[in-house]
């Protein structure tokens, strides 16, 4: 998962290297502290788990541990708590995946963005494909449907899905002679062929403008 500025409900739920404080987990969520504010009473809660609460008493905030209401002029961001929560150290949500990675809380966005074993859709967006960012180059050069690929016969550039209908009208593209005379030659080149070169190809009679139809 990654942590971003988008709004999230409740708290990390990230991989911490050592066990934290009960005093780090919100009492509604139960993860680790997110944004988190400190309430009239004294009591800690993630940002987004004091909206939820208001949201369900119609724009209270009911403590959920002593159930002491909060005016909003006694609700504050706890930022001196909340760099204490980012320094927290924790392992990359890929580990499972074999990235060996450690850091701090705060940092774990930035690595996310170029961990070689994070889960990324592939580049092309006719493309459905999922797979580890490591993964990601070999796959737009040799397996995407959706590449680019040079014709090999005129070199124009074509999706390689296309590829075998662009044979099929390709003017380089070497086809069998239609006189069937054993050469293969390229499909632009067949009217000349079959006019001037093919040993196959029917000639009529120098007097055919006289009403001669045989051919030869």
């Amino acid at each position: 998962m990654e942590y971003s500025n988008t709004k999230i409900i409740g708290g990390y739920d990230a991989n911490f290297l050592d066990k934290f404080l009960d005093d780090y987990e919100c009492p509604v969520c139960k993860l680790v502290f997110r944004e988190p504010i400190q309430t009239q009473c004294g009591h800690r809660l993630c940002l987004s788990c004091s909206e939820e609460i208001k949201k369900r008493n119609g724009g209270i905030l009911l403590c959920p541990l002593d159930k002491k209401i909060s005016n909003f002029d006694r609700i504050f961001r706890d930022k001196a708590f909340k760099r204490v929560i980012m320094q927290l150290h924790v392992k990359c949500d890929n580990y499972i995946r074999n990235c060996h990675w450690t850091g701090e809380l705060k940092i774990i966005n930035k690595h996310l963005k170029s961990c070689e074993y994070q889960e990324v859709k592939c580049i092309n967006k006719q493309c459905s494909n999922l797979l580890l960012r490591k993964e990601l180059k070999d796959h737009m050069e040799t397996h995407c449907l959706y590449r680019f690929v040079r014709c090999q016969y005129c070199y124009r550039k074509i999706c390689y899905i296309m590829l075998q209908a662009h044979f099929e009208n390709c003017n380089c593209f070497p086809v069998d002679c239609v006189n069937q005379c054993g050469l293969s030659i390229l499909r632009k080149e067949m009217p000349s062929h079959i006019a001037n070169y093919c040993a196959f190809s029917l000639i009529p009679c120098q007097y055919f403008n006289i009403g001669c139809n045989f051919q030869l």
